[in-house]
Order: structure tokens, then C-alpha cells, then sequence
């Protein structure tokens, strides 16, 4: 389960895309206090799962690395008394956009086993500082950083309009540079407000776009990791394999808590809608929040969407998060009323096509080191 946590809203970008736009100047974050209670919380539910159920912490804003080191010294010391203390594993990482980062920043994340996922487009300009200047030398020179000091890292490039002609370029500028990276589609969770109608893909846009990266991985030398396209073809070999995942079932086991700044938390589809609200881990526990009838709301709402899945070829081949969790726009209805899978879909369709005609294709399954028994993995 990863908890998505809101520290501060605050940040030095203002990409034009950001769904948290207009909170990015708030100094808000969340008090010692209250990280106290949601780690209370979070150790007294934990205690009582299997131990193969590892929480994951992500770091997340805003910017997170704008927060005193302090900060996050006692966010550490706090999951070593609730967590550490009942032998509960988990993992941390921080999400930044790497605009400015010190190396005694980098020696403090590296202390503290913090892994680290960048935000990157490459190209596209619509990263930009408040000053609205673009933010690409700046985070050139911090890549450049992380990887002298070979720390492991990996990026998330968000598809837009202004970028998806470059799609190829980014893929060799990642390749290079050996980074494995996912190709986040621009998204809204409800109607695209003015500033982001002009970066807006479709869905038929989003499937060339992947496939023309597909295409050029399998005939060039590469052994990075694309997501989406690995789970594509994942998927596609768990069909080929007649193997299955699991399906995905929030009320047993969730995938992702957004948490908010004061506290609120929220499923990732409706995330900050109050049709997504679960609870408040700052005033009740967890089990409280997943045994709650708002908890209960978002799974119903899930698992409607997942009527999709059910229909289809490749229910429990793909691990069914794209349609239980998307967001307003990455949902498309047929004449029927019924929610169509328009991306997941046909890239399972073309990575099996890949699959069974592709001498490349069949070289980078060697190369990803992918067999049957392995293609079966699902993680959340």
C-alpha cells in the first residue's frame, strides 16, 4: 500500500499542468504532531497484517526537498518509534522536481534510504519557474548529480501536447543516459481548467504515442524500463502464458492513500473529490478510515469501473488499476453508458502482435529477464 503523503504544498515550479496549482504558494505543512498520529495509526493497523504487506511511504507536494532537513530527520525518527519498534518493514521515497537540490540535501536522502523519483518531461517547456523561465539546464545539471554520486533513481515524464511529437527523442535522451522512466498521461480529475485545455491528448493520441516507443525499443539496444509499456507487456505474456494476477480488490487490500495536507485521505481516481474521501488518518485509525461507509463509497465506485475488466480478454492478465483508478478524463463511455478500456487495451493487443512476430520483441523479454513463471509478478 502506498500512502502518498501531502507534506507541504509549497513549491518553486509552476508547471502549467500541476493539479495542485493553486496551492503552490501555501507554507502549510503537516505539524510533528500530526505525523505523530498518522504513523500511530498507521503502526497500529500494520502490526496486525502479514508481514509481506510492506507499506510505502512517498514523499510528495509541492516540493518536497523545500522542507527543512530537520524535518525530515523527525519524520524518520517518528517511523522508527511507531514502525521500527513493532518490526514493521517499509520503504520511503520522495517525489522532486530537482530544480534545486544541494549535495548535502543528496548526502541526507542517501543517510536516510530515501529513494528518490524525479518529475522530467525533457521537453515540452511547461515546467517552468515562478518566474515562468523553463526549469530543463537546472534539472539537467542536478540529473547529472544523481548520477555521478550513482544514486538510483527514476523518472516520470508527463505526455502532454506540447511534448508528444518528441516522444522518440525522449526515449534515446533516457536510454543514454540508462533511466527507467513512466509516461504519465496528462490527466484531470475534474473539467480541464483554461490553463490546461491546450495540453490535453486523447486517448488515440496517448496508444501512438506508446507504440511508437515500443516499436523503437524492440530495434534498438536497450534495457531500460518503460511503464506503462512493461505492464502492457507483462500482460500481453500472462495471456500468451494463460497466467493471472490477482484481481484487484480495494476493499481487501488497497493500492494508493492520497494524503492530504491536514489530513484527509482520498483513493487516487477521486483524488480531493468528495466522492474520494476516506477519512482523516490525523483523527481516527486506519482500520477505522478502511472499515468506514466513505470507504466503502470508493470501493463500490471502483469496483464498478472494474466491470470493464470483467469483460474483458485479459481480465486478471492486466492488473486492472488503469480503469479502478483513472481520473474524469482518462474515462471513455461507450453508446451503452459502459466504461471502455481505450489505452490498456489495445497496447495488450499490440505488445502480443510484438510478441509473436517480433524477433526484437522476444530479444528484450530475454533482456528484462521476464519468463512465465515471472510474469505472474504484481506489485502494488
Amino acid at each position: 500500500m502506498y500512502f502518498v503523503i501531502k507534506l507541504s504544498k509549497l513549491c518553486n515550479l509552476r508547471c502549467h499542468y500541476c493539479y495542485e496549482y493553486d496551492e503552490l504558494g501555501n507554507k502549510e505543512r503537516m505539524s510533528i504532531g500530526e505525523l505523530e498520529s498518522f504513523f500511530r495509526h498507521v503502526a497500529n493497523y500494520f502490526e496486525h497484517q502479514s508481514p509481506s504487506v510492506v507499506p510505502e511511504f512517498v514523499f510528495h507536494g509541492g516540493e518536497p526537498l523545500l522542507l527543512p532537513h530537520d524535518y525530515f530527520r523527525t519524520f524518520c525518527d517518528l517511523q522508527k518509534k511507531y514502525l521500527d519498534s513493532k518490526g514493521i518493514k517499509y520503504r520511503n521515497s520522495l517525489q522532486t522536481n530537482l530544480f534545486q537540490v544541494g549535495d548535502r540535501t543528496l548526502d541526507l536522502l542517501q543517510e536516510l534510504d530515501i529513494s528518490l523519483g524525479v518529475s522530467f518531461d525533457v521537453f515540452g517547456e511547461q515546467r517552468v519557474d515562478i518566474k515562468g523561465k523553463d526549469s530543463r539546464d537546472n534539472v539537467m545539471d542536478n540529473l547529472q548529480k544523481l548520477i555521478d554520486r550513482r544514486m538510483s533513481f527514476g523518472v516520470i515524464n508527463v505526455l502532454h501536447a506540447q511534448n508528444i511529437d518528441y516522444v522518440i527523442n525522449t526515449f534515446h535522451f533516457f536510454n543514454n543516459l540508462a533511466i527507467d522512466y513512466r509516461i504519465l498521461p496528462i490527466s484531470s480529475m475534474v473539467e480541464p481548467s483554461p490553463r490546461m485545455q491546450p495540453l490535453m491528448v486523447n486517448h488515440q493520441q496517448i496508444v501512438q504515442a506508446y507504440q511508437a516507443i515500443a516499436l523503437e525499443q524492440f530495434s534498438t539496444q536497450s534495457n531500460i524500463k518503460i511503464y506503462p509499456l512493461r505492464d502492457y507487456f507483462l500482460a500481453a505474456m500472462r495471456y500468451l502464458t494463460e497466467k493471472k494476477v490477482r484481481r484487484f480488490e480495494p476493499a481487501k487490500k488497497e493500492w494508493v492513500a492520497i494524503v492530504n495536507v491536514n489530513g484527509d485521505i482520498y483513493n487516487y481516481g477521486e483524488a480531493y473529490l468528495p466522492q474520494g474521501y476516506m477519512g482523516n488518518i490525523f483523527r481516527q485509525s486506519l482500520s477505522e478510515i478502511l472499515n468506514s461507509p466513505e470507504h466503502q463509497q470508493t470501493v463500490i465506485m471502483r469496483e464498478k469501473r472494474m466491470e470493464t475488466c470483467r469483460r474483458c480478454a485479459f481480465d486478471q492478465k492486466c492488473h486492472q488499476i488503469p480503469i479502478a483508478e483513472s481520473q474524469k478524463s482518462d474515462r471513455t463511455y461507450n453508446q451503452k453508458g459502459e466504461l471502455e478500456c481505450t489505452i490498456a487495451k489495445p497496447m495488450i493487443q499490440f505488445m502480443i502482435q510484438q510478441i509473436e512476430q517480433s524477433p526484437q520483441a522476444q530479444l528484450l523479454l530475454k533482456s528484462y529477464g521476464i519468463s512465465p513463471e515471472l510474469a505472474t509478478e504484481y506489485q502494488f
